[in-house]
């Protein structure tokens, strides 16, 4: 790896990826380094192989991306490559709705859902493949950046693994080392941002740090349910389900949607996604299952399903959406201190978070001298 990058980019996620490739394409011979605290590329979109079963292999986290029917020039140009390939899908059409009443119908939505194939992980990986050179975006997984300091007109990345990085250029594809939750999540003493810029005088970066303490935000949990029972997963006639519960629903027992993923040795996975505004609500594994009996009390094929599932893994997702005070655009990028900012917490007006977050990436890269 190089003494010095021209970029290094703190995540590895969708708006850190978007951020890369728009950038490769503009400067394609600067060096860029991902880093990266989860064991793969994607961030929440990443793809899980199971541990207690390696043939196991499924999203946990982010099922599809909902893209605005009127997506910007720029956006739709990055991804196009991919749509084209048939690697990024529309499956709009086939978002199931239930209700209360154990209705199932088809949603109406004003948006356009797509997945990537076979897993939402690839959507990622083809951002970066779709760069004009790729060889020149390089990542380090399984790393935190427990510090940055600006030293000598370059930066230095100070790692978990006591690994010390430089950069000309300095970019956060999330808002984690800018937000007092860094020391829960992180295990650290203070924010790496604000000491950073503890004596230093950068009137966006501090704008930054004010304005980022007040974000909330949506909590997520995802119980990861196992079936291995061939018989009753092959009386299933769909190897892929993404169905949302109706507003109701949500508010009553915080289930968000519910997602059906046949695997390659013929059992399912089924992941039950709940958010919640506040505070994460454990809810007893017997007391989810009769929930959701009652939901589909009607449906004799989910019935079956649920009562040959076990619970294979929980995830917490404490941090995943910001649901306020987003900050503006013109925060993204100090020339005065070479630092950048782009991801969901950035406003990019009524869009969703993930195109949001794309939006301010795209942006990043294309107003950078």
């Amino acid at each position: 790896m190089n003494n010095i990058y021209d970029f290094i980019v703190i995540g590895a996620g969708i708006s850190a990826c978007t951020f890369a490739s728009a950038l490769n394409n503009r400067f394609p011979d600067n060096s860029i380094l991902l880093i990266e605290h989860g064991r793969r590329i994607g961030g929440r979109s990443t793809t899980r192989n199971s541990r207690k079963n390696i043939s196991l292999e499924f999203d946990h986290g982010l099922p599809a991306i909902s893209l605005s029917k009127d997506m910007s020039k720029d956006l739709y140009t990055l991804i196009s490559p991919i749509i084209q390939k048939k690697i990024l899908i529309d499956i709009t059409k086939d978002i199931l709705i239930i209700n209360e009443f154990g209705q199932i119908v088809e949603a109406s939505l004003s948006q356009k859902i797509y997945r990537c194939l076979p897993f939402m992980i690839n959507f990622c990986d083809e951002l970066i493949k779709v760069s004009t050179k790729p060889n020149n975006i390089n990542f380090l997984f399984q790393t935190l950046a427990v510090s940055i300091i600006r030293k000598n007109s370059l930066w230095e990345v100070k790692t978990n693994h006591q690994r010390l990085l430089k950069s000309k250029n300095v970019i956060l594809s999330s808002s984690l080392i800018a937000h007092p939750r860094c020391i829960d999540i992180m295990k650290i003493n203070s924010i790496p941002l604000y000491d950073a810029f503890k004596n230093l005088k950068d009137d966006i970066v501090h704008s930054i740090l004010r304005k980022t303490i007040k974000q909330e935000y949506l909590k997520r949990k995802n119980y990861i349910f196992h079936v291995s029972n061939l018989k009753i997963v092959n009386n299933f006639d769909q190897k892929y389900l993404h169905m949302q519960f109706s507003e109701c629903l949500h508010e009553d027992f915080s289930f968000e949607r519910i997602i059906f993923q046949v695997q390659r040795d013929g059992s399912m996975i089924i992941i039950l996604h709940c958010s919640y505004i506040s505070t994460f609500v454990d809810i007893q594994l017997e007391q989810i299952f009769q929930i959701l009996r009652r939901i589909f009390i009607k449906e004799k094929k989910y019935l079956n399903l649920f009562d040959h599932a076990i619970l294979l893994d929980t995830m917490d997702w404490r941090a995943s959406q910001p649901i306020n005070n987003l900050l503006s655009k013109e925060l993204q990028w100090s020339s005065i201190s070479n630092i950048g900012f782009c991801g969901d917490w950035f406003d990019f007006g009524d869009f969703s978070r993930v195109e949001s977050a794309m939006n301010s990436s795209i942006r990043l890269a294309k107003i950078l001298i």
